[in-house]
């Protein structure tokens, strides 16, 4: 009936990221999983937990038509093209910002928080291509695994649309305080979510919303993670 609450299990993710929150706890508190034998029951009945749930959450999407897949699509590099066309020709002031940010996250396979926290003093140019100190990932918590080789971005100019050191300097020269230094390459707070918000305008406008789709893009299933799992996917394929 109209009004009616559907529960359905979790995905799988989030059982393991409650499973390795736990599993956190216990190294941090220095006790091991296997200290006793209620301790051993705890973790054994979990991993049967987690098993099961995933099943039973896999027969209900199933039932119900819900889609299996998470989290958001990658976005195919014909659709990827098309967004930066868009904002590069765009007249808005805030699209410019917004044009290097997609195309950092494309290139860089980087996710989007670690593009929009960036700082201007991690930024540099040697000949034709960008580089950034990317400090601490998820694989590097202390930063030091590229201290001799920053990530390097090249120039594209055979299509200008996508050229990472034309955003660049369009970018500087809109907002030029960022030259100053000791300030963040994108300026102001909550950038990550104002920058999705610009491309999910964009994605399911009713002028681009059909072409979006005819290059292999459901705009329902767009996020800002798309461009790191749609260069992921171009890069593999």
């Amino acid at each position: 009936d109209e009004g009616d609450t559907i529960h359905v299990r979790l995905h799988k993710s989030s059982y393991d990221g409650v499973a390795s929150s736990l599993a956190n706890l216990f190294k941090e508190c220095k006790v091991r999983r296997d200290i006793n034998d209620n301790v051993k029951d705890l973790w054994e009945t979990i991993a049967v937990y987690k098993r099961g749930s995933t099943r039973v959450g896999a027969r209900q999407r199933r039932d119900l038509g819900i889609r299996f897949t998470e989290g958001k699509d990658p976005i195919p590099f014909a659709a990827y093209e098309l967004l930066c066309s868009i904002l590069h020709k765009s007249r808005v002031s805030e699209h410019v910002a917004a044009h290097l940010f997609l195309i950092l996250d494309w290139n860089m396979l980087s996710r989007a928080d670690a593009i929009v926290e960036a700082n201007i003093e991690l930024v540099g140019m040697s000949s034709d291509a960008l580089f950034f100190d990317v400090g601490p990932t998820k694989t590097d918590q202390e930063g030091k695994q590229n201290l001799d080789h920053p990530f390097h971005v090249y120039s594209c100019p055979e299509k200008p649309v996508m050229c990472p050191v034309l955003a660049m300097c369009k970018h500087l020269i809109v907002n030029d305080e960022v030259l100053k230094g000791q300030c963040k390459l994108f300026k102001g707070s909550n950038q990550y979510k104002h920058y999705n918000e610009i491309f999910r305008k964009i994605v399911h406008s009713p002028q681009y919303r059909q072409s979006f789709i005819d290059r292999g893009l459901n705009p329902n299933h767009f996020g800002t993670h798309s461009m790191r799992k749609g260069a992921a996917t171009h890069v593999a394929s």
